[in-house]
């Protein structure tokens, strides 16, 4: 089987005839040489909103929306693979853990788990489907799961209620010998703490991913897909992988959005996919850490904005249209490419 890392130039441009995945690290972004360090950015971010933002819930909703994102941008910027329904992951990620909060235990861990092995199992057999065809018709086919999904949980009301949501969810603990509670309500510093550890040890683990032989491939893919087949990779089962991956990260945020919330409302799946999609795009699917950044001035803009104004989604649009045609980028490429690049124009011209 063929390598594929040829090494790029010594100015860091593809020499003729790169692998796939040397073009994906050489072209995909600045982003490539911070690694860890989005690691480091995503912990300073967390101070920055635990100590700027006055509403508790908000802050920790900005980290599970964060984390939901990164998830989904190993599918779009990492993959290639625009997803247009990826709230059904995160839905009835919420709906698993609830159900077992309200049945079973009230164990957090134990209710985080279902939700992550449920959603790993649902994406797998999703995705099996989905990658069958690709492009439009790929985002076409995540769209239909996501308003299929939709439609169940809306007749099936004896176990998701319904219009009415999955009311009532008792608060978690964490067990442990320690008998602590995760309430936003009464203790909002320790869910928040909890839920940073959470975001950070999976973000951790995104970041592996992303830097491991399968990441690298997947980056390869989304360059020359017939390349990368061609240099005898599995193609179709390093997509399904990192599907999996994603839904279960969605799994896992949408578990801990129910015991925010102590509660799973029944909305449109396909324009909380928009949402997240819009979070993606704004932030930057160049780095897991752009994703992360986009949640956080989504919600910002959201929460500023819908306290004077009715018609706030189309401000936001108009914010997202202008960032998207002068930053293509998105917010973590105009701070990594840019404005250095600015600098760097201005110390030539003088």
């Amino acid at each position: 089987m063929t390598h594929v890392t040829t090494t790029p130039s010594s100015d860091g441009t593809p020499v003729e005839g790169a692998a796939p995945a040397t073009l994906a690290r050489v072209r995909g972004s600045r982003a490539a040489r911070w690694t860890w360090g989005q690691l480091g950015l995503l912990l300073v971010l967390a101070v920055i909103v635990l100590f700027t933002v006055p509403n508790p819930s908000l802050a920790i909703g900005m980290l599970i929306y964060g984390l939901w994102a990164a998830g989904l941008n190993l599918l779009v910027g990492y993959g290639g693979l625009v997803s247009f329904g990826h709230a059904l992951p995160f839905a009835w990620g919420g709906y698993a853990a609830g159900l077992v909060l309200l049945h079973v235990s009230t164990s957090v861990w134990l209710a985080l788990l279902v939700a992550v092995a449920s959603m790993a199992l649902l994406s797998t057999l999703v995705g099996a489907v989905c990658l069958r065809r690709t492009e439009v018709y790929f985002s076409m086919l995540t769209l239909a799961f996501a308003q299929l999904g939709f439609f169940i949980a809306l007749q099936w009301d004896s176990v998701t209620g319904g219009d009415d949501g999955l009311a009532g969810i008792p608060v978690p603990t964490l067990g442990l010998g320690t008998g602590i509670e995760l309430n936003a309500l009464r203790d909002p510093l320790t869910f928040f703490l909890f839920t940073g550890v959470v975001v950070l040890v999976t973000f951790a683990g995104l970041i592996l991913f992303t830097e491991s032989p399968m990441g690298r491939v997947l980056q390869a893919i989304r360059e020359n897909e017939e390349r990368a087949r061609g240099c005898g990779y599995n193609t179709r089962l390093v997509q399904l992988v990192t599907f999996v991956l994603a839904g279960t990260v969605a799994g896992l945020a949408g578990g801990l959005f129910a015991m925010l919330n102590n509660f799973v409302g029944l909305q449109p799946y396909w324009l909380l996919s928009g949402v997240v999609l819009i979070m993606v795009i704004l932030g930057g699917r160049s780095s897991l850490f752009g994703p992360v950044l986009g949640a956080v001035v989504y919600l910002v803009l959201e929460s500023t904005l819908s306290r004077y104004y009715a018609s706030w989604q189309l401000i936001v649009g108009a914010i997202f249209m202008v960032c998207v045609l002068a930053f293509p980028q998105g917010l973590w490429g105009l701070v990594t490419q840019t404005v250095p690049g600015l600098f760097r124009r201005r110390r030539s011209a003088g």
